[in-house]
């Protein structure tokens, strides 16, 4: 048993629930109509922009591998129009609600106003401590990665060894997964999550092979990004992809842990 060869992970296109979201960050709540704030969230589709994304990942995707071993996506309505959009050539897609977004519990269709008002502390701790922050009845990104990511992984260390895996998911997840395959130290993926923003259709390519002598590893150990972006000057979507990172997982002396304990001042 191993882990696959390959693992890209995607987050879907711009949905619609993305769109009143953001909306209510720059300070137009006129989205959060009743009719809106009842949409279960697994029921969200696309926006016309968000399905642009997902055509344009597409093709990147097939020209890094044509046909991939398992396709994967969660079983959320925006991942699954995601997933049939990017048109990946004979896939087969498999729903697994190990993929879902992190659940956000009685605040996922509440206005920023609303979430200060009746959850004050609440509040408080989503701004001070956001990786083990729950919301009300919800999951932190610290319980997605300990319970979903890890099964997942699990799944495919029996199943996908050595393969080619794909999996369409939400931007949460990817957080998780990101936390876990990488071995980040909480204030590593404090300093990642809020330097690299994973946008709508961003993939996080993970691999075995070394990108620059092929060797293959036991481990998934280099990674890069891809995300589409709109071109100003031609009007088109294209991929911008980083360059490759290794990672290894982190071993500590004694003398690590002192020096990490001594960048946070007492607070008595």
């Amino acid at each position: 048993m191993g882990m696959p060869m390959d693992l890209y992970l995607v987050r879907h296109g711009e949905s619609e629930a993305n769109v009143i979201v953001n909306a209510g960050q720059h300070g137009d709540n006129s989205l959060f109509t009743q009719d809106n704030v009842t949409v279960p969230d697994r029921s969200w589709r696309l926006t016309a922009k968000g399905r642009k994304q997902a055509y344009c990942v597409g093709r990147w995707l097939v020209s890094q591998q044509h046909l991939f071993d398992r396709y994967m996506v969660s079983p959320y309505v925006r991942t699954r129009e995601t997933a049939a959009t990017m048109a990946l050539p004979k896939a087969r897609w498999e729903e697994t609600r190990v993929l879902r977004e992190r659940s956000w519990g009685e605040i996922s269709t509440v206005t920023q106003d609303e979430f200060k008002t009746n959850y004050a502390r609440n509040w408080m701790f989503k701004k001070t401590d956001p990786l083990y922050w729950c919301p009300p009845a919800g999951e932190s990104i610290a319980d997605v990665a300990e319970n979903r990511v890890h099964n997942l992984l699990t799944a495919l260390n029996r199943r996908a060894e050595a393969q080619s895996v794909v999996a369409v998911t939400h931007g949460d997840f990817m957080l998780a997964m990101m936390l876990t395959l990488e071995d980040l130290s909480d204030e590593e993926f404090l300093r990642r999550a809020a330097a690299e923003s994973i946008t709508n259709c961003t993939c996080l390519h993970y691999s075995r092979r070394d990108p620059v002598s092929g060797r293959t590893s036991e481990r998934i150990q280099w990674e890069q990004t891809a995300r589409p972006v709109l071109n100003a000057d031609t009007g088109r979507w294209q991929v911008e992809v980083s360059a490759w990172r290794e990672f290894q997982r982190p071993i500590l002396s004694n003398g690590d842990l002192v020096d990490v304990v001594q960048t946070v001042d007492p607070h008595l």
